[in-house]
């Protein structure tokens, strides 16, 4: 359910944020870049490996990994392009997918908003 919630609330900040035609740098967005994609691999943790493992879901889960990954890069080139150095700023100071250990409370309680 976390990851989940992370998934939504992450939507939730982007959706407002085109229609203001801005970059998301606040809420889950200050803790991690990619939150939606964060949520997504907890959610699929949870499901495929803890809940219920098996072998189509262990192996793929990786593949699943990598392909956001990818996914992640190219749509921060689109970023970047469109924001520059707005981007560059908050991508040096903010995690990829994973907030820093102290940051993870906010992170968890921003999901469940």
């Amino acid at each position: 359910f976390l990851g989940i919630g992370l998934f939504f609330q992450g939507w939730r900040q982007v959706y407002k944020a085109r229609q203001e035609n801005r970059l998301v740098t606040d809420g889950l967005y200050a803790l991690a870049r990619h939150p939606q994609y964060t949520g997504l691999f907890i959610a699929l943790f949870g499901e495929g490996i803890v809940h219920w493992p098996t072998v189509f879901s262990v192996g793929l889960f990786p593949v699943i990994i990598f392909i956001y990954y990818r996914l992640s890069l190219r749509e921060e080139k689109k970023v970047i392009a469109e924001f520059e150095e707005e981007y560059w700023a908050y991508k040096a100071r903010v995690p990829m997918f994973i907030p820093r250990i102290a940051q993870w409370k906010s992170f968890v309680k921003q999901a469940k908003m």
